[in-house]
């Protein structure tokens, strides 16, 4: 009878590749480590760990070097590429390009209409003022990211369809491939919240938790679930969308079709809106920095927004059991004015009852969160480290 090949069975490659990420996981969260420590870590044996070593420094994506006469250190290859991670709102862009290399970032914004019908030609030029900037050819790019305030397809790759009017240049536009098409580099394309909670899980409050839940609320109200690093989408694209869960049935239209939804009481307009009869506030940070200078109308009105949020975070607590919540985007620079709040509602105090141990915080990176989730998924797609942000990249 003919032998098999041992190195030929069904599954052996697949495996392969699963203990590869494996190490590679336990470099990006543990950091630099002996062999003995990895294989520790993983359960992986130290014939298999020196096997995997010995391939991921050939490919250039660890590097080793003598701890002793018995052991070596093996560590992430530090980051090289050039990478452009832009946010798209409905009317502006922000974006940076980042470069490793010189251990710089520039940022630059462009303006986009209401009603722009030209969303992936304004992304190009926003890519071109970024390169301008910094002195570079698109060739010299490595890959770029997008982040959009609104849900994406999983099955398409293209903005949600009732989602569509918020962002119509960017309407039936399979958005990865027609940019990758446009800039010739491998492009990420996501939901702006999940990429502010993969940044938060990278680099910031959440950083490494097992269940982190993620809410951004800035003109828009979304959310993020990020298990052990990877961001949970569900099968249509919207899991995590705390924005348009129910807090009162018999509460304001929301744009979905529903009554009373987070977001009809936690985004910007509906928080300026709630304080318009009481004088002249242009944006949520204005709202902020009021209530900050002891505005009584303002801290008021962030208490209830808290204690709304706090009826739907608690729903989210029993069902995820998340280790932390975070509070992002530009409502999350709060801070202790939302989360007063939010803690004083009494879903929050039922849930506390029951679950102490989760945690709810504001973000860390609230300046460019969603711009550096981004990047950190690029750098994770390519098995690069994310291990601790570069005191350079700090925004």
């Amino acid at each position: 009878m003919a032998q098999t090949n041992p190195d030929r069975r069904p599954g052996l490659s697949t495996l392969r590749r699963a203990n590869i990420e494996l190490v590679l996981d336990a470099l990006r969260l543990k950091g630099p480590s002996s062999q003995a420590g990895l294989a520790r870590e993983t359960g992986l044996s130290p014939a298999t760990i020196t096997s995997i070593v010995r391939t991921l420094v050939s490919s250039g994506r660890v590097e080793t070097r003598a701890l002793n006469k018995r052991e070596t250190v093996v560590t992430l290859a530090p980051q090289t590429g050039r990478y452009v991670s832009v946010s798209v709102r409905p009317k502006t862009m922000h974006g940076v390009l980042v470069d490793f290399t010189a251990e710089r970032y520039w940022e630059a914004s462009v303006l986009t209409p209401e009603h722009d019908g030209e969303g992936p030609g304004a992304y190009v030029r926003l890519v071109g003022e970024l390169l301008a900037l910094a002195g570079l050819e698109r060739s010299d790019l490595s890959g770029a990211a997008v982040g959009m305030q609104c849900p994406i397809s999983r099955a398409s790759g293209e903005v949600a369809s009732w989602a569509g009017t918020r962002l119509p240049g960017w309407k039936s536009i399979p958005v990865a491939a027609h940019l990758e098409e446009l800039l010739g580099v491998p492009v990420i394309v996501d939901n702006d919240a999940n990429l502010g909670g993969l940044a938060e899980w990278s680099w910031g409050a959440g950083q490494g938790d097992g269940v982190l839940f993620y809410v951004l609320s800035s003109s828009h109200v979304g959310g993020a679930i990020v298990l052990d690093g990877e961001v949970l989408r569900g099968a249509d694209g919207l899991a995590g969308e705390i924005g348009h869960m129910v807090v009162d049935s018999s509460g304001p239209m929301c744009e979905c079709g529903s009554r009373g939804c987070l977001a009809v009481y936690a985004s910007e307009r509906a928080i300026i809106g709630a304080l318009r009869s009481e004088g002249s506030f242009a944006s949520l940070p204005d709202v902020i920095g009021a209530a900050r200078e002891g505005d009584l109308r303002a801290r008021g009105v962030l208490f209830d927004v808290g204690r709304q949020m706090g009826r739907a975070l608690a729903d989210v607590g029993k069902l995820l059991a998340p280790n932390t919540i975070v509070l992002g985007g530009e409502l999350g620079r709060a801070g202790s004015l939302l989360l007063a709040g939010l803690r004083a509602s009494i879903e929050v105090t039922s849930l506390r009852a029951v679950s102490p141990s989760i945690q709810f915080r504001p973000a860390q990176l609230v300046a460019g969160e969603v711009e550096l989730g981004g990047i950190a998924a690029l750098l994770r797609s390519e098995g690069a480290d994310v291990s601790e942000l570069p005191a350079w990249l700090r925004m």
